[in-house]
């Protein structure tokens, strides 16, 4: 995976690392995310990201995950447990994303001229 893990396959179940708490791990794997985070931003719109919270996750892997998103220009980082909990564990998420569509940060712009 982007963090140099191993890689994961349909069917077959997860190694070890991605069960365990493993902070090097994800650090890595967030050059990726800080990325996207940096592509999207060219377009003048703000970045919300959510971070969905699996029961193997730790609190020490959420916070390098958030602090990443925020160090590389995220507006937000919302954990969503919406597939744990339905709608309601996706209150948070909407709520930034509604935040940050009426920011004063957001000055969509296309990247090349139509």
């Amino acid at each position: 995976m982007h963090g140099g893990g191993p890689e994961v396959v349909a069917g077959r179940p997860l190694a070890d690392e991605y069960l365990n708490e493993d902070i090097e791990l994800v650090r890595s794997g967030c050059s990726n995310l800080m990325r996207h985070i940096g592509n999207i931003k060219k377009f003048g719109i703000p970045v919300v990201v959510a971070l969905n919270a699996f029961a193997s996750d730790t609190q020490a892997e959420q916070d390098v995950i958030k602090s990443a998103s925020m160090e590389a220009g995220a507006f937000s980082v919302q954990v969503s447990n919406h597939h744990a909990l339905g709608g309601a564990g996706a209150l948070d998420l909407a709520g930034a994303v509604q935040q940050a569509c009426s920011s004063p940060e957001k000055d969509f712009k296309f990247l090349y001229p139509l």
